[in-house]
């Protein structure tokens, strides 16, 4: 499978061991089919905490699914499916979602019952020009930073930089419940986001066995307002810097346009040639990304656009009619795939 599809500095072992083991609900979804004491299919889910307008479920994303070569046409898949949509039902899972290519694509959609969201999925990238930065750049509530804390932010993995206003920046090595806190006022503004609470994000983004990741925050006098997660890739020769995941609170407007500016900051001292971000269109953040030079296009996934698909367990339908309604409000990233 090429899998993972991220680099990770540890073995597969372990990074397999810290994307189902310790996921932080406590408990995995992972059926596999035997031979002879060899492992020859494997499917398995991520169950996590999800907001669906005033309600939270426990909901799974489906992902690596493969068959040993050798023993493909038997059913397995279907097989280890069907055992692993068993667990779904001891842990009471509401909710399936996914992210697929276009084959999961038609084959969830004719056969498996699921819905397509119609969430156009946008990729907005800033290309990295020192030059031309002022130039892009309409700073609205931020212009008072000027220039000289530009500069500043250039020492982005050093001390907190105070950028006035009692606003500082700098990087969080720990997410505890300030962070809870934040999800709380955070999520109002959604009708459909992963529940990024302290557990998930300390497992998400401070297990080095998911990946090395950067997170940075934005502190009102303290407080944490907001934060924003990166991680390096390269591919075929460039170095990018994705936005995976990013949240700010509601009441700290300046947020979000402080964090992207620090970002880009950090990019340019870390010689990033592109800055990536994936949002759903019409995305409150969108408009931020803009103001701070970001080009955007519709988010492929090989050959097809982007799709968020879901599928409502128990045979009930009020979380899909909410999902599929007119004006849904949602919160959705890369760090919520498994690509990253």
């Amino acid at each position: 499978m090429g899998w993972p599809a991220t680099d990770v500095s540890v073995s597969p072992l372990d990074h397999w061991r810290w994307k189902f083991l310790s996921n932080p609900l406590g408990f995995h979804l992972v059926c596999v089919a035997e031979i002879d004491g060899a492992v020859i299919s494997h499917s398995a889910s991520i169950p996590v905490r999800m907001k669906v307008g005033d309600r939270t479920v426990v909901a799974s994303q489906g992902v690596d699914l493969c068959t040993d070569p050798a023993f493909r046409g038997a059913g397995l898949i279907g097989r280890t499916m069907v055992c692993r949509n068993a667990m779904k039902d001891q842990h009471d899972v509401r909710l399936d979602f996914g992210f697929p290519n276009q084959a999961s694509y038609r084959l969830s959609l004719g056969k498996q019952g699921f819905h397509d969201l119609g969430i156009t999925m946008l990729q907005h990238r800033y290309i990295i020009d020192e030059e031309q930065f002022f130039k892009k750049v309409r700073f609205g509530p931020i212009k008072r930073i000027g220039y000289s804390t530009y500069i500043m932010l250039k020492r982005p993995l050093g001390p907190r930089v105070d950028v006035g206003g009692g606003i500082t920046l700098g990087r969080e090595r720990e997410m505890g419940e300030e962070f809870d806190n934040l999800y709380a006022k955070a999520s109002e503004a959604f009708d459909m986001m992963i529940v990024r609470d302290s557990g998930f994000l300390t497992w998400r983004y401070g297990d080095h066995r998911g990946g090395d990741f950067i997170v940075r925050t934005a502190r009102d006098n303290g407080r944490l307002v907001g934060y924003m997660v990166h991680r390096e890739e390269v591919k075929d020769g460039s170095r990018f810097l994705n936005i995976v995941d990013a949240l700010a609170d509601p009441a700290a407007p300046d947020a979000i346009p402080l964090l992207l500016l620090d970002c880009i900051s950090m990019a340019k001292g870390m010689e990033i040639e592109t800055v990536l971000c994936c949002l759903p269109e019409a995305h409150p953040y969108g408009k931020h990304l803009a103001e701070a030079g970001f080009l955007s296009q519709v988010r492929m996934t090989g050959n097809q656009e982007m799709k968020v698909i879901a599928l409502e367990r128990g045979g009930t339908t009020d979380l899909i009619n909410r999902l599929t309604g007119r004006g849904l409000r949602a919160h959705i990233m890369l760090g919520d795939t498994d690509w990253v």
